[in-house]
This record gives C-alpha cells, structure tokens and sequence, in this order.
C-alpha cells in the first residue's frame, strides 16, 4: 500500500505573523515622532497663512470700497489673541476721513472674527491703539501706519523649538500692502 503525501496547509505560522507585527510597530514607534512634528509645523503655517490671507482681504476690501479699514488684534477676554476686520465710519459723500478726533471705526459686517490659536506665542511689532494692534489700509491699499520698525508678526511653535528646525513662521508688512511669510529658526 501506497501512501499519498498530503499538501502543506496554506497560510502564515503564528511565529511569521508576530514577526511581521513586530517590524511593521518598530516603523511606525520610529516615524511617530516625524509624523507629530509635521502636523505641528502644518499647524503653525496654517494659522500664519490665515492671518496673511486676512490682511489681504482687508487690504482689497480697503480698495473696492474706497474706504479705509483696518485689521484689529487683540485679547479675548480668556486671553487669546483674536483679530477682526473694522472699517471708518466716514463721510459717504467724499469717503473721506474728517478728522483723526472723530474717526469711529465698526466691525466690517459679514467679516468673520478670527482667533490665533493660544498654543502658539505670537510677537506683534505692529503699531498699538491702546492694547491693541492695527494695521490701516487707505482706500488705495498701502499701510496707513506703518513704520520700518513696527511691522511683522511672529507666531513661533515651543513644540518645534529644536535646533536646526523652522520653529517661527514671521509676516512683514511692507508701505504697499503687501505682506511677506518667512519660516525662521529662533
């Protein structure tokens, strides 16, 4: 009597399947710290990008109603930095400002109010109405108030404040309007 050789069983041995599981948990224990670091620099430039693209549509608001506005920064009242969009209330026949006495100015309506989130610090050298900082616009678009030395704002991440990383996205303000995004090492 002869006897048949039975085919091996497919499939993966208990040992096969730990290895694998075992490789695959040392790849992803050495990338999380990458990962982490990525989402927090994402995080940071899109806060940055955000009030960037905030002092633009103030400026071309500025522009298309010939009338001056300006973008607010200041604390909330649980002390976070928040920034709004104001305008001057001016003379409607000539859209011109009277006088520096009786400017008034209203938050542009349908403008959303913005909030820089508080876990990244933010240095402003911008010139201050009170305890607050503004950028004007003219109803041409250049910066009504600035000044050489007061205009940049500074977000910087404590989570990336490691040597050789990128850890301070910086927005400079130029007489034009326009407005420049740098990524810096502290």
């Amino acid at each position: 009597m002869k006897t048949r050789k039975r085919p091996a069983a497919a499939g993966f041995t208990l040992l096969e399947v730990i290895v694998v599981v075992g490789i695959i948990g040392i790849f992803v224990a050495a990338s999380y710290p990458s990962i982490l670091n990525t989402m927090e620099a994402r995080n940071l430039e899109n806060a940055t990008r955000a009030i960037q693209t905030f002092l633009q549509q103030t400026r071309n608001r500025a522009v298309d109603t010939k009338i001056i506005h300006r973008v607010r920064f200041y604390r909330s009242d649980s002390g976070q930095w928040v920034y709004d969009m104001e305008a001057v209330e001016a003379d409607l026949a000539t859209r011109t400002l009277t006088t520096a006495a009786t400017v008034t100015w209203n938050r542009v309506p349908g403008a959303p109010r913005k909030a820089i989130p508080p876990k990244f610090p933010v240095t402003f050298a911008l010139p201050a109405d009170g305890s607050d900082y503004v950028v004007s616009f003219s109803a041409v678009g250049t910066i009504i108030n600035f000044t050489t030395a007061l205009n940049s704002i500074i977000l910087r991440s404590p989570k990336l404040d490691r040597p050789g990383q990128m850890d301070l996205r910086v927005l400079n303000l130029f007489l034009g309007g326009s407005v420049q995004y740098l990524k810096q090492k502290s």
